[in-house]
């Protein structure tokens, strides 16, 4: 990049402050980047309306092959709004105009989009310092010339094009995962995998499942619902991921729009108590396949009857291993697979310890839930004891976070520390980062009843807009805390 464009960008940049309104961020930053771009006042309309929105700017240069979507669209927002919040509406102008490329800023966030048929992902996003050293790379992909070349090449071959223009992107910028987001659309599971269904682009790292037990005796600590929504970030970035409920009250089943009476019990299907009971049931007859938009769930749900199965759990021989006998014949067909089970010390919770290769442990930042941690760490002490492989804690998650607590957020993390620090088994533990932290919202709260993770509220037509933008808000929590999962284990 030339010095010239360099000072340009930074001077640009530089008349971007947390008082501009979203008018400055487009007369000031958006026109003048444009420009830069190489593109021509002629090559862009403002405030276009598609369907009953409206869109800041639709990148179309008048040579462009026609009829075809809009290379690019651009949203901006005023310093102020967090994006993280603001998705959702590109999002949806990238569905309806079929725009190839997007790009979502406040002036400080540059948020770039890739639209594959209608699934909208974030492949990029930058500071503005980030934004300055990778110009190159942002302006070769956004520029003029690659708009006219891409639109024409699309115009003759779309579905070739889309692969190879994701993987110039995803080698430019050392992110081959990037690629797992499109080419793994279906996330097979274990029933219809097949070699024709796996990408010839890329395959996942993973070649056994990470078994993990979201687990904590203290009911009421958002562990279900984390549950659900950490495996649909990892889902929505291309892993595949089995959800089994072991809990009797069965809310991860019905917070997923599975009835254990009408969906299960009525139709003669099989759950947790079949997988438990029956030496010869296999997982595969207990799942139930979920999928909302680019988000697959393979679920294995739970009856109220298994509150009533301790005696008979006990009578079976080598119980405490049956779950992980069963799972040992399916670790090729999932990258990770969660076991909820009951906040409680019971039969199923030491079955979910046993067939697990990990242990993640959820807590509020609140006296009592944070008390229970040194009985959850002494449990899982306890079994990983009993057991020949270790069975590792990765970790004290949080969750049902007050953003505005800051006193109590010091003071709670500073108890958790000491709790932690209390024996050798748990001085090498740690708190997770507070970017994975889950805010407590009402949105969040209420999500069980929607039956779908959050990530699919922006499709919910029930919900308005401040609502879907709390949505995003915590969903981009949830996927904070999927990458951070990923890197350690």
């Amino acid at each position: 990049m030339t010095l010239p464009i360099v000072s340009t960008l930074s001077n640009l940049l530089t008349s971007i402050t947390t008082k501009s309104s979203e008018s400055d961020v487009e007369k000031n930053l958006v026109l003048p980047l444009l420009h830069i771009l190489d593109y021509e006042d002629e090559d862009w309309h403002e405030q276009m309306i598609i369907g009953r929105v409206r869109l800041d700017f639709q990148v179309q240069p008048q040579q462009a092959v026609t009829p075809y979507p809009p290379y690019l669209v651009i949203e901006t927002k005023a310093p102020s709004k967090n994006i993280n919040r603001s998705g959702w509406q590109i999002n949806g102008y990238m569905r309806r105009s079929g725009a190839i490329l997007g790009l979502l800023t406040n002036g400080y966030r540059f948020r770039l989009l890739y639209n594959y048929h209608g699934q909208v992902e974030t492949i990029q996003e930058y500071s503005q310092t980030e934004l300055i050293k990778k110009f190159n790379f942002f302006r070769s992909l956004l520029c003029k010339n690659s708009c006219l070349k891409v639109i024409s090449a699309f115009y003759k071959s779309q579905d070739k094009v889309h692969v190879n223009f994701l993987k110039l992107i995803a080698k430019k910028i050392s992110d081959e995962d990037i690629l797992n987001i499109f080419t793994n659309k279906n996330k097979p599971g274990y029933r219809d995998i097949n070699p024709e269904e796996k990408s010839s682009v890329v395959q996942l790292k993973k070649s056994k499942s990470m078994i993990i037990t979201v687990f904590n005796n203290k009911g009421g600590v958002g562990k279900t619902t984390m549950t659900i929504n950490l495996g649909a970030a990892l889902s929505k970035m291309g892993y595949r991921v089995l959800l089994i409920d072991i809990d009797p009250q069965a809310n991860l089943t019905t917070g997923l729009k599975i009835d254990p009476l009408t969906d299960v019990e009525y139709k003669d299907r099989k759950d947790i108590t079949h997988l438990l009971t029956e030496p010869k049931t296999p997982i595969e007859e207990t799942i139930f396949s979920k999928k909302w938009d680019n988000v697959r769930l393979d679920i294995v749900p739970s009856h109220i009857r298994l509150s009533d199965m301790e005696i008979e759990l006990s009578r079976i021989i080598d119980v405490d291993r049956i779950l992980a006998k069963k799972l040992k014949k399916y670790q090729d067909q999932y990258d990770y697979v969660f076991i909820d089970p009951p906040p409680s010390f019971g039969k199923v919770n030491n079955i979910s310890l046993m067939a697990s290769s990990a242990i993640l442990i959820p807590t509020q930042l609140a006296p009592y839930p944070i008390r229970a941690l040194e009985y959850v760490i002494n449990r899982a002490v306890a079994v990983d004891n009993s057991r020949e492989d270790p069975l590792p804690i990765l970790g004290i998650c949080v969750s049902m976070y007050d953003r505005a607590a800051t006193k109590q957020t010091l003071d709670m993390t500073e108890r958790i520390r000491e709790i932690l620090g209390k024996k050798p088994e748990s001085k090498n533990l740690s708190l997770f980062p507070d970017k994975t932290w889950i805010p407590r919202l009402t949105i969040v709260a209420n999500s069980p009843d929607k039956g779908y993770p959050l990530c699919f509220a922006e499709f919910d037509n029930q919900l308005n807009t401040r609502e879907k933008e709390t949505a995003e808000d915590a969903f981009s929590c949830y996927t904070e805390l999927a990458k951070y999962l990923i890197s350690i284990t």
